[in-house]
């Protein structure tokens, strides 16, 4: 099994800003654990907007709202249009729940819209979460591409992101950093996942917004919040191992991310 779980079901929700990897990743763990746990999975895409997806979804949003459709009848551009389906969405949060309490394997992975912000800060993240966190144990995976990372307080800014998936949608979180394999600066990576380094590059930054981001980092040290993160490449499907591990540390009585 991947965990010990509190419920028979397991849903793995995937969440990250556009173009960070997510989709790939839903595909590549997917098969990562159906090939060396021998585990099925199933999959809920729940992106209205997505054209093409690697994978085959069990429950898919566009059965139901499609961003073409929506653009066409409400007249609306692209953006408002992935609003507006959104938002439209949440109508059928029932009937998409009553089926993935028929499915019959014991992992879910839930992928969700590419616009990160739409799925966290309007009603459906929340609502959604909520109620797969009813039916089975639910833990957020957040997908970040460390290429767009350049100085210590961008670190300081993904952790905080981290912790902002946490308080909205109410459940574990991991931070995982796709595209390693095209990670040329090492430094990024230790700063990462050594608070004292972070530290040390943070104190060489100059003004306001650096002295804001050193406070905060020793506040994430004091407060146990610096937890593991999960370096990856979903496309090569590199770390699958590593990020398993972290999601079964989760459900272990003796795991600890900090």
């Amino acid at each position: 099994m991947l965990f010990e779980p509190k419920r028979s079901l397991q849903i793995i929700v995937i969440i990250g800003p556009a173009g960070s990897g997510k989709t790939t990743l839903v595909k590549t763990l997917g098969e990562w654990i159906e090939k060396n746990q021998n585990i099925n999975i199933a999959y809920i895409n729940l992106d209205p907007g997505v054209e093409y997806l690697p994978y085959k979804p069990d429950i898919d949003a566009r059965e139901y709202v499609t961003v073409h459709d929506v653009m066409k009848k409400y007249k609306l551009g692209p953006n408002g249009g992935l609003i507006k389906s959104i938002d439209l969405l949440i109508k059928y949060k029932d009937i998409m729940i009553s089926r993935v309490k028929k499915l019959v394997e014991n992992i879910v992975i839930v992928d969700t819209p590419g616009q990160m912000e739409l799925f966290l800060f309007r009603e459906i993240g929340p609502i959604f979460i909520n109620s797969l966190s009813q039916i089975g144990t639910t833990i957020g995976v957040l997908v970040f591409d460390p290429t767009l990372t350049y100085r210590p307080s961008d670190v300081i800014a993904l952790k905080l992101m981290n912790m902002v998936v946490d308080f909205r949608l109410g459940i574990e979180n991991i931070l995982v950093i796709n595209k390693i394999d095209k990670l040329k600066d090492s430094k990024i990576i230790e700063m990462i996942d050594n608070p004292q380094f972070l530290q040390e590059y943070l104190h060489k930054e100059k003004g306001i917004l650096a002295e804001v981001a050193e406070e905060l980092a020793k506040v994430m040290d004091k407060y146990g919040l610096a937890r593991r993160i999960a370096k990856i490449s979903a496309k090569e499907g590199l770390g699958m191992d590593e990020l398993y591990d972290l999601l079964h540390e989760i459900y272990c009585t003796c795991g600890d991310l900090t």
